[in-house]
Order: structure tokens, then C-alpha cells, then sequence
């Protein structure tokens, strides 16, 4: 269980907006610029939280993105969930398309019980306290910048709670 690219640019679009003055629109163009993404890829992936009313877009002017209300209470396992459906939790660890307790691989007794784990831990974590916890996460967001810097790693590390 790898998380693929798309749930970590929706995750980091998501932990920058609840980091955001609520109520205030963003642009998909300054959310690629201030997060260093793909354009046009964020602007295709926005559409899943939109969809799933976690946020909502306007277009023209004074437009943009804004989270809905009790968005920031999502847990990290709920965006994973939104962004690679059940896929997360039924996925190989070496990528096996049939593999299940009746036809298991070498590795699913060792992985099941750590991915278990795993789901747990992530169910634990809300938007709210990851965009606001100073430990280990980018700059550009316990900083009160609104952009992050070049040069700097991608993911933010890791979160004890």
C-alpha cells in the first residue's frame, strides 16, 4: 500500500486549504504554484473532493476553491479512501492482482496484520491536526507562509500523535 501520486497532491491540497483563511477562494493555478504541482493534473484531481462535497469551486472572478464546512475533521484514511477507493485496502504489497486470504502470496500473512495496523493509525488523523502540527511538516505550512520554498523535500516526514 504505496500511496499513489494522486492522493498525495489531493492530500496536500486539502492540508493547504484547511491551513487557509476559511471562506477564502483559491485558484487551482495559485494552489499548483504555492504547493509546486502539475497544473493541470491538480485541476483534474480538485474534482473528486468537489464531488464528494468537500469542497466546493466557483468559477470567473472572486472564484476558486474553498472547503466545506467540517472538512478539516476528515481523517487522513478518508481522503486515502476518496482518492484510491477500495483499491487501499485490498492491494498486494508485491502487487499481485489475485491475492487474498484463499490465494495469498508470500508476503499477505506478514502484510495483512501491518496494513491493518496501518488503516488504524491513518482513521486517527484528521486534516485539522496534520495542517496544524509543527512536527516534521513542510514549512510552507507552520510558517504562516503561504508558499512554499524551492529546494524543499516533497512530503513532509512523519507525525507522532
Amino acid at each position: 500500500m504505496i500511496i499513489n501520486r494522486s492522493t498525495q497532491y489531493t492530500l496536500q491540497v486539502l492540508m493547504h486549504l484547511v491551513a487557509h483563511p476559511p471562506g477564502r477562494p483559491v485558484l487551482a493555478r495559485e494552489l499548483a504554484e504555492e504547493l509546486q504541482l502539475p497544473p493541470h493534473y491538480l485541476a483534474k484531481l480538485l474534482q473528486q473532493p468537489c464531488r464528494a462535497g468537500w469542497m466546493s469551486s466557483t468559477r470567473g472572478r472572486g472564484g476558486g476553491f474553498v472547503l466545506v464546512p467540517g472538512t478539516e475533521n476528515r481523517t487522513l484514511l478518508e481522503v486515502f479512501m476518496l482518492t484510491g477507493g477500495e483499491r487501499i485496502s485490498r492491494e498486494c504489497l508485491l502487487g499481485f492482482k489475485d491475492c487474498d486470504d484463499k490465494t495469498a502470496c508470500v508476503m499477505h500473512s506478514h502484510w495483512k496484520p501491518i496494513k491493518k495496523e496501518l488503516m488504524g493509525q491513518f482513521g486517527g488523523y484528521t486534516l485539522a491536526q496534520l495542517a496544524t502540527s509543527r512536527k516534521r511538516l513542510p514549512a510552507w505550512l507552520t510558517d504562516g507562509k503561504t508558499a512554499r520554498g524551492k529546494g524543499r523535500p516533497r512530503n513532509g516526514g512523519t507525525l507522532s500523535r
